[in-house]
């Protein structure tokens, strides 16, 4: 039998029950541990978006309280994920599924470290959040988000350590620290090997092809720059490994709290999003937006484009018109994930309802152009940044080759990747958009995504205008392993930077918004909107199935019906109305009124 490679042997010892826990960290290196439940002024409630209390119970899959670092004698405000031990503690751990009460419990956490001025440590170890009704129902996408947003900008001083599974979105959470650290036999990845295995190649055994794609080992992460620095760990089968390893720690816990406490947390704040805007860096030229090929494009005679094939006589007879039907969409086992109303209609018709069934209001996906058309002035979109593409990222990050899928996608769409950026008008109003294009490869968010997202943040900050996004995505893009999962990451910094320069930044969720979208920048609007009966969801039907041996989620707690009932979108609308609630919304805003002023 051949040896297993590296990235093989990591991948299995960084789940290994013999691997180091939060527990045993916070057993050995701490000293008397208080658990959140008995802190005095800890709160167990979250406010959603709209305003609405989330009642926070306890998750056995993180320990969070405080407690004196032994080393130092300092107090300390303590996060960690804890993977199961044995086969016996899957069943407590959720097998390592973190649910939104942790995310939530640990948000709180973060405030009473803030508001007592204790410096947070985190201990990453997880294979992901928790992805069903359960966790959805409190809003797991939104905490997680939220998370990444406060660790950025936290008023106090943070240390994070990778122990072992460092998994998507669930564990990017608690992994944004003014000093991000990581063991050597740990693994930091967009989606599991097993996963992405079963979707890239349609193999549950070709574990080592995926790790070859996701690079998940710390070396990629420190060359990567989404950790500062590589903790070196003893064999896993050696006798002492245990306590070397908690003395490795402990050292580095101390030297870091040294450095730390010469530095300004606002310069601390100011670092960190410069490291998390640097993953995935386009490198540098000039990449001005090319409007005028657009423009080209729109002029030119209708000949010039993809004929639509005829449609048969009998059904123009049997129907009246070119038939479209709303009908059910099901999994590959024939179950329904997305029920329609299973009416027939002109086609005609349902293009005159921006692709949304007539009867029913379900939508289909829409191109970024469709979305510009929808919302902005005929002619007055100016796009971007156009001509960036994977070619142009900085040399350092060596992808998976993967130049077929975006050529297959390419030819779907004007674009050369997943997101459109540029400016225009909405009725009166300037404002910058970014709008995803689901033909590009699901939407998915990928070192390109994050860039152009940071350039039109960056745009709309130096021209004063409002941010409006849209997202029709299925989240970070596997085939960019971990580079681009830390897109949820720089999305959402550039929103902070965005929302401190006092610009309103308005997110419609079209059809389908799942995975790391979600997590991310997409719930950081100052008002959230989503299209009626559109795919809302933690985690893709397909995603959850690869994650929980076939269990799927009921489609009823996947729509942006489900998450507004639940207080995270504030308002749910046809596609019709979508430009004129935007509008309406951006002109009740301090900025609107400045804005007014001035042109008068």
């Amino acid at each position: 039998m051949s040896r297993p490679s590296k990235l093989m042997l990591i991948h299995e010892q960084a789940r290994s029950y013999k691997k180091i826990k939060s527990k045993d960290i916070v057993d050995s290196l701490y000293k008397d541990f208080v658990p959140y439940s008995e802190l005095e002024d800890f709160s167990l409630e979250l406010k959603t978006p709209s305003g609405k209390l989330i009642e926070l119970v306890d998750d056995p899959a993180v320990i969070i309280g405080t407690a004196i670092l032994k080393s130092t004698n300092k107090k300390v405000a303590i996060i960690g994920q804890q993977m199961p031990t044995s086969d016996d503690t899957r069943l407590k751990y959720n097998f390592g599924l973190v649910k939104a009460d942790g995310y939530g419990l640990a948000y709180n956490m973060m405030e009473y470290a803030e508001e007592n001025d204790l410096m947070l440590h985190t201990y990453v170890d997880t294979i992901g959040g928790d992805p069903f009704e359960y966790s959805a129902e409190k809003l797991q996408s939104w905490l997680i988000s939220f998370c990444q947003s406060k660790m950025i900008s936290l008023k106090t001083k943070s240390i994070s350590i990778v122990l072992g599974s460092g998994g998507s979105g669930g564990a990017i959470a608690f992994q944004l620290a003014h000093r991000r650290f990581m063991l050597s036999r740990a693994e930091y990845s967009v989606i599991t090997a097993e996963g992405c295995s079963a979707i890239l190649f349609r193999s549950g055994d070709k574990i080592e092809e995926a790790l070859e794609v996701l690079q998940p080992t710390s070396e990629y992460m420190l060359k990567y720059g989404i950790v500062d620095k590589v903790i070196k760990e003893p064999s896993l089968d050696s006798a002492t490994y245990l306590t070397k390893t908690l003395n490795l720690i402990d050292k580095i816990l101390v030297k870091t709290t040294e450095e730390l406490e010469k530095s300004d947390t606002n310069y601390l704040k100011k670092v960190l999003i410069e490291k998390i805007q640097q993953v995935g860096q386009v490198e540098k030229g000039d990449h001005r937006y090319q409007a005028i090929a657009k423009k080209i494009r729109s002029w030119l005679p209708h000949a010039f484009k993809s004929a639509t094939p005829e449609i048969s006589h009998m059904q123009i007879a049997l129907y009246g018109a070119e038939p479209h039907f709303c009908n059910d969409e099901k999994d590959a086992e024939g179950n329904i994930t997305r029920p329609g109303c299973r009416k027939h209609f002109a086609k005609e018709d349902f293009q005159k309802n921006f692709f949304s069934c007539p009867y029913c209001e379900k939508p289909s996906p829409l191109g970024s152009d469709d979305y510009l058309d929808l919302l902005l002035n005929t002619d007055s979109f100016h796009e971007l940044h156009s001509n960036l593409s994977t070619e142009n990222i900085d040399a350092r990050f060596n992808f998976y080759d993967y130049l077929d899928t975006r050529k297959k996608s390419s030819k779907r769409t004007d674009s050369k990747d997943s997101l459109v950026v540029g400016y225009g008008y909405m009725y009166d109003i300037p404002v910058a958009i970014a709008v995803s294009d689901f033909r590009f490869m699901g939407g998915s968010m990928g070192a390109v995504f994050g860039e152009k997202m940071k350039l039109i943040t960056e745009h709309a900050m130096s021209e004063d205008l409002p941010l409006v996004s849209v997202t029709a995505s299925g989240g970070a893009r596997m085939q960019e392993g971990t580079v681009a999962l830390y897109q949820m990451a720089k999305t959402i910094s550039a929103i902070i930077n965005l929302k401190e320069a006092g610009l309103p930044f308005i997110s419609l969720l079209g059809h389908p918004t799942t995975g790391g979208a979600l997590a991310s920048y997409v719930v950081q609007g100052d008002f959230m909107i989503a299209e009626k009966k559109a795919t809302v969801a933690f985690a893709g039907d397909r995603v959850v199935k690869l994650a929980s041996g076939g269990r799927g989620v009921d489609p009823d707690t996947m729509t942006s019906e489900f998450f507004s009932k639940h207080g995270g979108i504030h308002l749910v609308t046809e596609r019709s109305q979508l430009k004129s609630s935007i509008a309406g919304l951006l002109r009740i805003t301090p900025w609107y009124q400045r804005y007014n002023a001035d042109s008068e």
